[in-house]
């Protein structure tokens, strides 16, 4: 089935951000940096501030219109589903003279405090209007033809609706960093790629795209997940059948520093996360021949 429903094809970029404005601004130049020609597309860029208290909430409200301004209103325990929260657009328009230096295809969403990765993504796929989604961290930032390649393979795969592709590591400076490369791999079934994730042998971060009808397909990011929440969404992608379409590109620069979550992230507390993924899915992994293995 033909994903685009017969309209110009549309990828939504999505980053929520807690307190790392110096960086996010570095995202959002990166996004907004892509050349699309001669693909006849359009993106956007959704940006969801989780509470943040260093500048990030004055520097888009001051350079947005009010109509791409929005403010979530809820209880602030984080106990409610993304569904369930209130949306208030913004009414007073607080750019110098009527301008900013922000381009009219970002969305701003605030939260006053902070929310845990899997519901700030999902809040930002609510306002989400392309048939494709991708994933920037607020610490990352996209090449200059990422957009254009996945929209390519998009084209060209119309009934597909996973895409992957390759990243490089960097420093907090954007310097790359030998010999911490990531490379995808070909697999011939969505089974043989799931048992190389539960063998610990390969995993997906943020180097994909893919279908807003399979984020729905399968209940989008699950909310009761802490860490691991992105590995867990293409693990359901996987066990409904949908086998990724893998690019021989670099799509980002994952950024590593003293803040990022990944530092902290070694093979124990990988196979922490892998055993998790594995009870929650349990019993259509183990219809499927899926064994939890943790290679060391």
């Amino acid at each position: 089935m033909n994903q685009l429903e017969g309209r110009k094809l549309k990828i939504s970029v999505v980053t929520p951000s807690h307190n790392r404005l110096e960086y996010l601004k570095e995202a959002v130049v990166s996004v907004q940096a892509n050349v699309l020609a001669p693909l006849d597309i359009e993106f956007e860029h959704i940006i969801h501030d989780c509470g943040s208290t260093d500048g990030t909430k004055e520097y888009f409200i001051s350079n947005l219109s009010p109509t791409k301004i929005f403010y979530i209103k809820d209880q602030g325990d984080n106990k409610e589903s993304t569904k369930d929260r209130q949306w208030i657009q913004a009414t007073e328009d607080l750019r110098k003279n009527g301008k900013g230096e922000l381009a009219d295809n970002i969305t701003f969403i605030r939260s006053e405090h902070k929310v845990p990765p899997s519901q700030a993504r999902n809040i930002c796929i609510q306002k989400a209007s392309g048939q494709f989604i991708c994933v920037l961290d607020d610490d990352d930032v996209f090449l200059q033809r990422t957009l254009h390649n996945f929209a390519s393979a998009i084209l060209l795969n119309p009934t597909k609706k996973f895409y992957t592709s390759d990243f490089l590591r960097v420093n907090e400076h954007l310097q790359y960093m030998p010999k911490e490369d990531y490379y995808g791999w070909i697999y011939s079934s969505p089974q043989e790629m799931l048992q190389a994730i539960f063998d610990s042998c390969h995993f997906i971060q943020g180097n994909v795209c893919f279908s807003k009808k399979l984020y729905d397909e399968v209940g989008g990011y699950d909310e009761s997940v802490g860490m691991a929440e992105d590995l867990d969404l293409y693990v359901r992608f996987l066990i409904h059948g949908h086998l990724n379409v893998y690019l021989p590109m670099i799509s980002h620069l994952h950024r590593m520093h003293t803040a990022n979550f990944s530092i902290g992230c070694d093979q124990s507390k990988h196979h922490s996360d892998l055993t998790d993924i594995y009870r929650r899915n349990e019993n259509k992994l183990k219809m499927m021949g899926i064994q939890l293995r943790l290679s060391q």
